[in-house]
């Protein structure tokens, strides 16, 4: 494709762009015949918060997302300089948020430049500092060890489940391994390519490892959490958040509360002093050697709530 036909899909009607960028696999040089372009274009219009549009109209599938631009130049800085995770700010949406902007602010740092006002360039070519690769080896450390801390709390009763967090827990270590080594493209299947760039035939091995089926779950989780410690270490213990999960329900009857999820299914604990759902507050916070009270335990097994990890602040003991 020629770089005149990839800039005309650029104009969507939204404004003229300050800023766009080819990027994804095939920029990143992990992507095959069957990948798709990702094309982000940054325009100024605030009333814009996210345009995707699909064409094919080039004989390859282009993935267009425009964003707006003042947006997009703030999720970035916030990430740059402010402090994560903190306990106040660690929800599920948040989560969701920084794994978002993370992905765009990767995407434009490492792809490739096809149109950029100023000072949009100059605001691009400043993506590719050092701090970028910092806040995605940190990104992904912490996520490695939020999935452990699951794996701890549902090896008892849902060892299978565990087993496969832990395998998650475990590609989530890699992928900060291979962002230490430079590797910073975000998206986690490509962990395997990431670490063949890098010449690491350690990580690939742990890969293949963890890849395949656990027959017997119990040593598969010790394993991974054993792995998860010796492959990003933390100074710092992340203590648990534990809130309500998106899509909860409560109800309050006498000396009990029915807690549902999308009204599919139903569990019920005896106490009535939980937070209502949609509500943003801490069920309970405790150190990763501590474990919530049961009718806590319980609604995180049944996944009633969502866990966060976050620097040891003020605890919520339930």
């Amino acid at each position: 494709m020629k770089i005149d036909a990839v800039l005309g899909e650029t104009d969507q009607g939204l404004g003229s762009p300050v800023l766009a960028v080819a990027s994804g696999s095939v920029l990143a040089g992990f992507g095959n015949h069957r990948s798709d372009l990702d094309l982000l274009v940054l325009v100024d219009n605030d009333r814009l918060t996210r345009f995707p549009v699909q064409s094919h109209e080039h004989g390859t599938l282009i993935d267009v997302n425009v964003r707006q631009a003042a947006k997009v130049r703030g999720h970035a800085a916030w990430l740059r300089d402010g402090a994560w995770p903190s306990a106040e700010s660690v929800t599920q949406d948040a989560w969701n948020h920084r794994r978002r902007t993370l992905k765009t602010t990767t995407r434009l740092a490492l792809g490739l430049p096809l149109a950029a006002a100023e000072p949009w360039d100059s605001w691009q070519a400043g993506l590719g500092e050092p701090w970028l690769a910092r806040v995605v080896e940190q990104w992904w450390t912490v996520e490695a060890h939020r999935l452990a801390r699951a794996v701890r709390l549902l090896r008892r009763d849902r060892p299978m489940v565990a087993a496969t967090r832990g395998r998650e827990a475990v590609v989530a270590a890699l992928n900060a391994r291979a962002a230490a080594g430079g590797q910073l493209y975000f998206t986690e299947k490509w962990v395997g390519e990431k670490l063949r760039v890098l010449g690491d035939e350690a990580g690939l091995a742990v890969l293949r490892e963890v890849l395949a089926p656990p027959l017997r779950p119990d040593d598969r989780v010790a394993r991974c959490l054993r792995l998860v410690d010796e492959l990003v270490p933390v100074e710092r213990p992340l203590h648990s958040v534990l809130r309500w999960a998106t899509g909860v329900g409560t109800a309050t009857l006498d000396d009990r509360t029915v807690v549902d999820r999308w009204q599919l299914r139903a569990l019920e604990v005896r106490r009535t002093d939980l937070p209502e759902s949609g509500a943003e507050d801490v069920l309970w916070s405790g150190p990763p050697d501590v474990d919530p009270p049961e009718d806590i335990h319980r609604l995180f097994v049944h996944d009633m709530l969502w866990l966060g990890v976050a620097e040891p602040d003020a605890e919520v003991t339930g």
